[in-house]
């Protein structure tokens, strides 16, 4: 253990510490006062020295600006000057050399002329001249920019012929500006000056021409020779000129260095701004020994150029007296500094003296302290305060005093609440247990034993003792708590059976945790409560028994109900086959064509009760299954509009559907719910509407990924005080008015609710109601999505298999029920002949056996053998799989739907049977391969085809096709298409979409194709 420090060395350390700290920050202010006064006295030297060389320097850069701008702005009067004065002595060689040679014709003088003239050269051989005639023909051509040559390039030289005749056009001289760009090379457009004159005598262009560039070179050269011949005082300033890149053009002070880098240059210039473009700065120069020096410079920029003129003035007087007041700041702090050593052993000696009488006056205090903890832990006791020699010692002492005094009454409290505990543990039938872990010794209250029976152990006893009294099935439990607080469990609580005095067992539930662990953080001590939960147990066992009977009741209810749906549909299935049958018989007076559908109208909505009391059961009992697959929203919202479009219409109200823009194309849901609860919604808004509309919205909240909702009409609405009874069961708004089970609701809400939603309500009576909901947006999952495409590519192959229906397919219709058998060879006449009929599974396999099919419609339920078993023989013992067998059934338990599908049934067709869904299976099921490629493209194109591409028929036409659509009427759909194809070939492309619907008995899709038609027919004549 790291030995501790004494009081007394606290107590000097802590005085040095208190004295020299503020030493320490006295003698660092003082000395950095004086660096503050040398910075700002050299600050106020340096700036002093600046200023006073500050005027000469701009002067002398001013003075080399000057001549620049002079010899800058005199370039092209020069240059006229000169190019005009070659002129005139080109001219005059030509009346010299007309005066010589006399008799020689213009075409041999022009000849000498371009001989004499085109050797010529002046401005330091760079000036040239150049000839052309009065066609602009080059005589003598002009010097190439990059070579010296004449311009070969003809593109080139007519250009500067044509711009020398339009600059002369009406005067006999001019001066000419032109820019040459040689497109053999990657040089950059030279200017040329020149000056011309027609000489009228020749009828030629004479011309005295040089390049800017030629020019600007020579003159620059001419001004840095003029300003490197400025004489310096290196004493006063220095003058230098260096280049855009930095390379020094001009240094007076040591001109070997023309044509290096001038360090740091380049980034000072960069900096040069202002009206003057100028700036003061300081740069680093080497001297003649190569040591660098400081040098303030003023620099200016000559923009024309991109020059950089500067004077500059070395710094050495004024850094050779900041370095004697440097020295003598020197010396001062070394004055300071031993000063603060010698006031520093000064107060070290102090503290030591005082920190020695501090600590024998503690040290007294301490050993009364010391001695009472010692008598505290005996008894109560308490300090003397008087004895004590600080206040802050007589302070702790009085808190001491207090804390005996507390911890005795504690003590007492302790006592009495240990007491009281016991009293509450024993009432509560709450018993105390302690277990030693190390030894396995467990000590439980009396109370325990006494409700027991037994007499209570006078010491602690093995746990296993308890196998005595515990039940053999339970000693397991008992012995894993044990072991799950060895292995740090932070708690545990348990049940198991114990046996009291009577020979009865009662239930224990038993809960504790560890309480102590040794010094290797390892359990050694565990406590707890036992209680008799013997009475909890028999009213949980209730419990479970009540439960089991509710389920067997709603199995029974469940089995009530699809009994009771299968008697019903029974019944029913020949009520509305034989009024849609006979509503085909065209025989039949118009009046009784009504009461044939009022009869298929009624059976109808009877079928549809039937079915909200199975989807209500189903809900209740926690049978629905949410299936959430990729839709397209809009094929959704369409196929809802299209039905309730209709029946709007009928009723005089205007239907609308708005759609917000954040509405995403495709959806993850269950389609066929979603559709349930919009059809139902907006059929009850069209029901209790009489004027107005009804309006369907729909928006998506991206935010909370929720996709919303919203039915509004127009009707009666609803009063406040109904507003909470609307979704429940069997509960009506106006029970007077008889529309409705008041099932609707409740079922719509119920299926909301399972697809995560919820369904709401808001509504004034007299004033309209919206019904509202929202469902969660989730992600459309991408391979589903490949799944869905390829079924609608697939799906054309439905019309693919109505080809086979004209062969007359060979189907067997199986019943008990004469009437259901019946209405099937009715339904089928107009597909097939080849029908026969069986009472049970086994003349079904007779027929079979006698001669094979493509399709059995089998009843479930029939005597001798049912259409589950028949199933099962024909495809596992017959092994004739391609037979498609198709359950025509009034069931709807799931359960023996799904058995029958793993016997080997192809569908359900459920009772009561409508032609369009017979009429689909049939073509569905009795195909004719060689047929397929073409159909099925045919099938593809027609699906894409979209409905604003057809002429439509009239609207009695329409009218017509609707009905016979209504009652299954194949023949008259056939014949109805062909007369509106004959009589109105415009219209073929709409005739080849309903002929396409037809072959694929799909009357859904043919009736929403009709209703379109319809709305988009009253829509033109309006």
């Amino acid at each position: 253990m790291r030995t501790k420090r004494s009081l007394v060395q606290i107590y000097l350390l802590s005085l040095v510490a208190l004295s020299a700290i503020p030493l320490a920050i006295f003698g660092y202010i003082w000395i950095a006062k004086e660096y503050e006064r040398y910075t700002q006295q050299s600050e106020a030297w340096r700036d002093s020295y600046v200023e006073s060389r500050r005027e000469l320097l701009r002067r002398e850069v001013a003075k080399a600006v000057e001549y620049l701008d002079f010899k800058h702005t005199q370039l092209n009067r020069q240059l006229y000057n000169d190019l005009r004065q070659q002129v005139a002595v080109g001219i005059s060689l030509i009346e010299d050399t007309r005066k010589e040679f006399v008799g020689e014709s213009n075409a041999e003088r022009l000849t000498r002329l371009r001989a004499t003239m085109g050797s010529l050269r002046f401005l330091n051989n760079k000036g040239f001249f150049f000839l052309f005639d009065e066609n602009g023909r080059a005589l003598l051509p002009p010097m190439n920019p990059t070579a010296d040559k004449r311009m070969t390039d003809d593109a080139t030289v007519n250009a500067f012929s044509s711009q020398i005749a339009s600059a002369l056009q009406d005067k006999k001289y001019d001066f000419v500006e032109y820019r040459f760009t040689d497109p053999d090379s990657r040089i950059a457009t030279e200017r040329n000056f020149s000056f011309v004159y027609y000489y009228k005598p020749l009828n030629i262009y004479i011309g005295a021409s040089i390049y800017l560039s030629d020019e600007l070179n020579r003159l620059k050269r001419e001004v840095i020779e003029r300003i490197a011949a400025v004489p310096i005082d290196p004493d006063n300033s220095i003058l230098f000129v260096v280049d855009k890149d930095g390379r020094q053009l001009v240094n007076a002070y040591d001109p070997s260095n023309v044509g290096l880098l001038m360090p740091d240059i380049v980034g000072v210039s960069a900096r040069v701004g202002g009206e003057d473009h100028s700036l003061f700065t300081e740069l680093s120069w080497l001297d003649r020994d190569g040591q660098k020096k400081p040098v303030i410079s003023y620099i200016r920029r000559f923009e024309p150029w991109g020059w950089v003129i500067g004077s500059g003035v070395f710094l050495d007087e004024l850094n050779v007296k900041l370095g004697d007041e440097r020295a003598a700041l020197q010396e001062r702090v070394k004055e300071h500094v031993r000063f603060i050593v010698v006031i520093a052993f000064v107060l070290m000696i102090f503290s030591t003296i005082a920190a020695r009488w501090l600590a024998r006056r503690s040290a007294g205090g301490f050993h009364i302290f010391q001695q009472f903890f010692a008598d505290a832990s005996k008894r109560s006791t308490a300090i003397n305060i008087e004895r004590l020699p600080f206040a802050e010692f007589q302070r702790l002492a009085e808190d001491a005093n207090f804390m005996v005094e507390k911890r005795t009454e504690t003590e007492r409290a302790l006592k009495l609440s240990e007491r009281r505990f016991q009293l509450a543990l024993d009432a509560a039938q709450n018993h105390l247990w302690d277990l030693d872990l190390q030894t396995g010794l467990v000590t439980v209250g009396e109370s325990f034993f006494r409700m027991l029976g037994y007499h209570a152990p006078a010491k602690p006893y093995p746990v296993g003792a308890f196998k005595e009294i515990a039940h053999g099935d339970d000693m397991q439990i008992i012995a894993s708590a044990v072991d799950s607080w060895l292995g740090l469990a932070t708690g545990n609580s348990v049940e198991f059976r114990v046996k009291d005095r009577a020979g009865n067992f009662r239930w224990i539930y038993s809960r504790g945790d560890v309480v102590e662990n040794d010094q290797n953080d390892k359990p050694i001590r565990a406590m707890g409560i036992m209680t008799d939960v013997t009475e909890r147990k028999r009213i949980e066992q209730e419990l479970v028994n009540a439960r089991i009977a509710a389920e067997d009741a709603l199995h029974a209810k469940s089995q009530f109900l699809s009994s009771v749906s299968h008697e019903l549909r029974t019944p029913l299935n020949g009520v509305l086959g034989y009024a849609q049958l006979l509503q085909r018989d065209k025989g039949i007076p118009t009046g009784s064509q009504e009461y044939l559908r009022a009869i298929e109208s009624c059976g109808k909505h009877l079928l549809t009760l039937i079915n909200d009391v199975l989807d209500l059961a189903k809900i209740e009992s926690g049978n629905i299954d949410i299936v959430s697959r990729p839709n397209k929203l809009d094929d959704i919202v369409s196929n809802v509009s299209d039905i309730v479009a209709h029946r709007a219409k009928s009723k005089g109200l205007e239907f609308l559907v708005e759609r917000a823009s954040d509405l995403p194309d495709e959806v993850q849901i269950d389609e066929v719910k979603l559709r349930q609860v919009l059809v139902n919604l907006l059929d009850n808004a069209v029901k209790f509407t009489s004027v107005g509309s009804v309006v369907l919205k729909l928006h998506a909240n991206l935010e909370t990924k929720q996709l919303m909702f919203s039915v509004t009409d127009s009707g009666m609405g609803i009063p406040q005080e109904k507003l909470r009874d609307v979704f429940e069961p069997f509960r009506q708004v106006n029970p007077q008015d008889g529309k409705g089970t008041g099932l609707g609701l409740s079922i719509c809400r119920r299926l909301v609710e399972a697809m995560g939603g919820s369904l709401n309500v808001s509504s004034e009576f007299g004033q309209g109601a919206c019904f509202y909901f929202d469902v969660p947006l989730l992600d459309v999952e991408v391979d589903s999505i490949a799944g869905e495409l390829m079924e609608e590519v697939q799906e054309p192959a439905v019309a693919e298999l109505v080809s086979g229906v004209g062969q007359n397919p060979a189907i067997i219709v199986a019943d008990d029920v004469a009437v259901n058998r019946h209405l099937l060879l009715s339904m089928l006449e107009d597909v097939t002949t080849d029908v026969r009929e069986a009472v049970n599974g086994l003349e079904v396999i007779a027929h079979l056996k006698q001669r094979p099919a493509q399709l059995v419609l089998m009843d479930l339920r029939m005597p001798g053998m049912d259409g589950m078993e028949a199933t099962r023989v024909i495809k596992q013992e017959m092994g004739m799989s391609d037979v498609a067998i198709i359950m025509a059934s009034a069931t709807t338990d799931e359960d023996m739907m799904e058995e029958a599908v793993q016997v080997g049934c192809d569908g359900f067709l459920p009772k009561p049977i409508s032609i369009g869904d017979l009429l689909k299976v049939v073509a569905e099921t009795c195909d004719l391969p060689s047929q397929q490629g073409e159909n099925t493209h045919q099938a593809v194109v027609s699906k894409a085809a979209p409905l604003s591409n057809f002429i439509l028929p009239k609207e009695q036409d329409l009218q017509d096709l609707s009905a016979a659509v209504d009652v299954g009427d194949v023949t008259s759909l056939r014949e109805l298409l062909q007369q509106i194809r004959s009589r109105a070939p415009e219209c073929e492309g709409f005739v080849d979409e309903a002929e396409e619907y037809l072959r694929e008995f799909d009357f859904e899709k043919l009736a929403r194709l009709l209703v379109q038609a319809t709305n988009e027919a009253a829509l033109n004549d309006v």
